[in-house]
């Protein structure tokens, strides 16, 4: 049963409105700011709206409404008593969808709004149906982005999870800085990728338990560069954040990092993100050469490096939110074992 929703401020039109609309669920309200209010907590399939209405008219109505992100898709017809194209040129110009004259003829009525109804509700189906698929194709180019990401990571005898705490450490940082959701999810998707010039680096290299020699080193820091090259030809755009990810979450606050020495916010913010969120991950994670540290350990790292490694006001966040952020890496690690 679909829902119309009546505004209108004579008592008579909304009694003939809900008698002839009987197979619907009729609601009514008789001034604008309640036919407003009503239609915000109900979501209405149509709204049927007087033109003529004291306090506020219809057109101020219909004009409020679609300024209202949850019901600003929601067809409007207008009714009124007023003759001349006027009205109906007004009437279409602030969003209605049609325009029925008082007195009704029943039969019209009825016909008119079963069509809108049945045309919002296609449309709805339809809006629905592509954000599912939007939103399996995100999912989707996750898992693909994962998939290729953990063969560096297999390589280099590291589990496969960093990639993903990485990413949801990147994910929560972005969000805490007030960053738009699609930015945040970006940045999630695209710092997978941060370590994938390691599949270019030898075996001996990545998985050396001991110090690396200062040639070993050298050939290490290659990957950041590495890892660009593989991803910035690429045509789409997530990969081209990637590359810059990874070319740049080596780098160092205070110009001391690899592979461009860059300074400050000479380091792209992404860069700068991730550099966080993978440092962090690395020093409560075990490793060929180290085990986990404490998490007491870790904080004191991030005191001591704000703004020498990492950005003052990312590694901020971090502190500020360092329980949230330890028990959301427990989490992972707990969700880890369970698969």
């Amino acid at each position: 049963m679909a829902k119309v929703l009546v505004i209108d401020d004579t008592t008579e039109y909304i009694s003939m409105l809900t008698s002839l609309l009987s197979e619907h669920e009729v609601f009514a309200a008789k001034d604008g700011k309640k036919g407003i209010e009503l239609a915000e907590m109900i979501l209405p399939d149509l709204i049927l709206l007087d033109i003529n209405m004291p306090l506020m008219t219809g057109y101020e109505v219909c004009r409020r409404l679609k300024l209202m992100k949850k019901v600003k898709e929601i067809p409007v017809i207008f009714l009124t008593a007023n003759d001349g194209s006027d009205f109906e040129e007004i009437g279409f110009k602030m969003g209605a969808v049609d325009y029925i004259a008082k007195p009704f003829n029943a039969t019209v009525l009825k016909a008119r709004v079963k069509t809108h109804i049945d045309l919002y509700k296609l449309q709805s189906n339809l809006q629905q149906q592509v954000e599912q698929n939007i939103d399996e194709i995100r999912k989707l180019n996750y898992e693909i982005t994962y998939i290729s990401a953990s063969i560096a990571e297999m390589k280099s005898k590291e589990t496969g999870q960093h990639l993903r705490r990485v990413s949801e450490f990147c994910y929560l940082i972005c969000k805490i800085l007030g960053k738009e959701e699609n930015e945040c999810e970006k940045i999630k998707i695209a710092s997978v990728l941060h370590d994938i010039g390691k599949v270019r680096i030898p075996d001996e290299v990545l998985n050396k338990p001991s110090k690396l020699s200062d040639a070993e080193w050298t050939m290490m820091k290659t990957h950041s560069k590495l890892g660009y090259n593989i991803l910035i030809d690429s045509e789409f755009e997530s990969m081209k954040l990637a590359a810059i990810i990874a070319l740049d979450h080596h780098e160092r606050w205070d110009g001391k990092g690899y592979p461009n020495g860059k300074v400050g916010k000479e380091i792209t913010l992404v860069g700068r993100i991730c550099a966080v969120a993978d440092v962090f991950d690395s020093l409560l994670d075990t490793r060929v050469y180290k085990e986990p540290w404490g998490k007491e350990r870790v904080r004191e790292y991030f005191l001591s490096m704000s703004a020498v490694q990492f950005d003052p006001q990312i590694t901020s966040i971090l502190l500020d939110n360092f329980d949230m952020f330890i028990d959301t890496w427990k989490s992972l690690q707990s969700n880890e074992k369970k698969t």
